[in-house]
């Protein structure tokens, strides 16, 4: 039975919830009953649980193979005040207990009437984000010898090729002619890659949330603070730009381009945007594979089948920042 699959059972609740009680009682926490929200997709099951005194602490378990909660757990000893308290962590069952973090940005800039990657509050995690990756920066390669993705640009070549076999496989498998043709054509870029993830290769790499938007990232009493790692992973750090830029761009042109300049006030440095865009467009075989990983424990068709396909074939597309909300 994979994890998925045991969510879905029975047997889990009873087994998450004693186990969250257990991590309560050690904190001096109390349940108030059972989880008010909850959702399950392949890549990770969420319980919004309240506890006695009226505040709300989540519980999260990730599938096989997530470095998520290892990840999380580091980024709570390196920059705590950036990430949700981690209350608990069970890293071989892949579960978390994490104290509540605030509103999601994204949704209150909605409900106000601010687009929200255009929202000074994000503008202002932008800058905050690049601070984080700095202060993470020394363990990437501890993380990545514990199973943290890598796709850092040395490694970029390797995932294309796995990539390529391995949808091209799943494409021959279903009879999926135009799939076939999509990457026969994605394949004369492996060339491409290999000088992309070159001219890039010096710049030390950091850890990538790869799903960085408005929606991602919380508010509290002032406080930035970024949620949901299970996409992250090792990477060139500019490559974190590609998410909320496309978002950006939605809103208009001159949104993608503050968020390009938030990010490099918070690095500090000059951004060269011949790099930014190096590493964004690298960063889409990151996102494919970030879609293959997620989709792993589905046993049949499902509405984001089509994503890792999409991702790759965008190291086609010169202009990786696009403007597109996917």
């Amino acid at each position: 039975m994979n994890r998925l699959d045991y969510w879905q059972s029975d047997a889990f609740r009873p087994d998450a919830l004693s186990w969250v009680d257990t991590a309560l009682v050690a904190e001096g926490l109390r349940r108030a009953g059972p989880p008010s929200w909850s959702r399950v997709r392949p890549w990770g099951l969420v319980l919004a649980l309240p506890v006695v005194g009226g505040e709300t602490v989540w519980f999260k378990a990730t599938p096989e193979g997530s470095a998520e909660p290892l990840l999380h757990r580091t980024l709570d000893a390196e920059c705590p005040e950036h990430v949700a308290t981690v209350l608990a962590a069970d890293l071989k069952r892949g579960w978390m207990l994490l104290a509540d973090a605030g509103s999601s940005l994204g949704e209150d800039s909605e409900a106000k009437g601010v687009e929200p990657c255009s929202d000074p509050r994000f503008l202002a995690a932008m800058s905050s984000y690049a601070e984080l990756q700095g202060e993470v920066r020394h363990r990437v390669d501890e993380l990545v010898a514990q199973g943290l993705p890598d796709a850092r640009p040395h490694a970029l070549p390797g995932v294309f090729d796995r990539l390529l076999d391995s949808l091209g496989r799943g494409a021959r498998d279903t009879g999926d002619d135009d799939a076939t043709a999509l990457l026969a054509r994605i394949s004369t870029a492996r060339s491409l890659v290999v000088d992309l993830a070159a001219s890039c290769a010096d710049r030390a790499g950091s850890v990538d949330h790869n799903d960085l938007h408005p929606w991602n990232v919380a508010v509290s009493e002032g406080q930035v603070v970024f949620l949901d790692w299970g996409d992250a992973m090792a990477a060139h750090p500019y490559a974190s730009l590609l998410v909320p830029v496309r978002i950006g761009r939605t809103e208009s042109p001159a949104t993608g381009e503050a968020l390009i300049a938030a990010y490099a006030h918070g690095r500090d440095e000059f951004v060269d945007p011949v790099e930014v865009l190096t590493a964004a467009r690298l960063a889409t075989i990151g996102r494919a594979w970030t879609w293959e990983r997620s989709l792993a424990m589905n046993t049949g068709p499902s509405e984001h089948d089509g994503a890792p396909l999409k991702w790759f074939s965008r190291i086609l597309d010169s202009d990786p920042f696009a403007a597109h909300r996917d």
